[in-house]
């Protein structure tokens, strides 16, 4: 139950970056509140992440090497699921050690052989973008040029009952050739679809809401994520945590 978008490149107002990714969560009243983010170790990397306290995953990380992870669970339209298995919430922390995108790659099927429900992982180094599809232990790749902005959501209502109208609001935002600005990325994860609470990007039901957001920034410079507790109708105060970025863009 979240959405995810990505920007490329640099934005009017002329902050530069090499994407800038935003992500929504949503989670049931039921759930215990979320970790917020902390710098932690892995290997020889360091990276953002907060943390799921029942299950110890996470759903969003960015680590030193200037890739960020986000995790999306997939419903399907017949409420389908396979039960049992590793937590989805495991695969980012078990790849956060990683130095490429085609690393990421490769340790995928070991690191999801035993997570059984479906699962979108979509990982981006700021130049591609790396899509993953998991289930029953077996894991799908594909990998593409981020040369333009990008969303993927998920539901517990089904996948199918929210792609419809929040694609058609983000391609009405993010429909102009030209760069989009980084505001408009901020009112759309913002949004609210009048008399749907439950199928909008901030999204609100009896028994489930969003319950925070994140933004991750990838730079040639630093990696930074800047998270908010709460919905965007009523946010708490932000968290910002920062990282040097050990390898340049483009480099070898």
């Amino acid at each position: 139950m979240c959405t995810l978008t990505i920007l490329p490149g640099c934005d009017e107002s002329g902050a530069e970056y090499c994407c800038r990714l935003a992500f929504n969560r949503d989670e049931e009243h039921t759930r215990p509140p979320e970790q917020p983010p902390t710098i932690e170790v892995f290997g020889n990397r360091r990276a953002i992440l907060p943390r799921d306290p029942g299950g110890g995953g996470t759903w969003l990380a960015a680590s030193d090497v200037g890739l960020a992870f986000a995790l999306l669970n997939v419903n399907l339209p017949d409420k389908s699921t396979t039960l049992g298995g590793r937590s989805r919430g495991v695969v980012i922390p078990s790849l956060l050690s990683e130095d490429s995108m085609e690393a990421v790659v490769g340790m995928l099927p070991e690191v999801t052989r035993e997570v059984l429900r479906p699962f979108r992982l979509v990982v981006t180094d700021g130049q591609r973008w790396l899509e993953a599809i998991g289930q029953s232990g077996e894991v799908s790749c594909s990998t593409h040029a981020l040369s333009k902005p990008i969303m993927r959501s998920s539901s517990g209502l089904g996948d199918d009952i929210v792609e419809a109208p929040r694609r058609n609001l983000f391609d009405s935002m993010f429909k102009s050739d030209h760069r989009i600005q980084s505001s408009v990325q901020d009112a759309f994860h913002a949004s609210r679809i009048p008399d749907h609470d439950e199928q909008s990007v901030d999204m609100l039901r009896d028994d489930a809401r969003t319950v925070s957001t994140a933004v991750i920034t990838l730079s040639g410079m630093e990696i930074v994520m800047e998270y908010t507790p709460g919905a965007p109708r009523e946010q708490g105060v932000g968290i910002r945590h920062a990282l040097v970025r050990t390898q340049v863009p483009g480099a070898a």
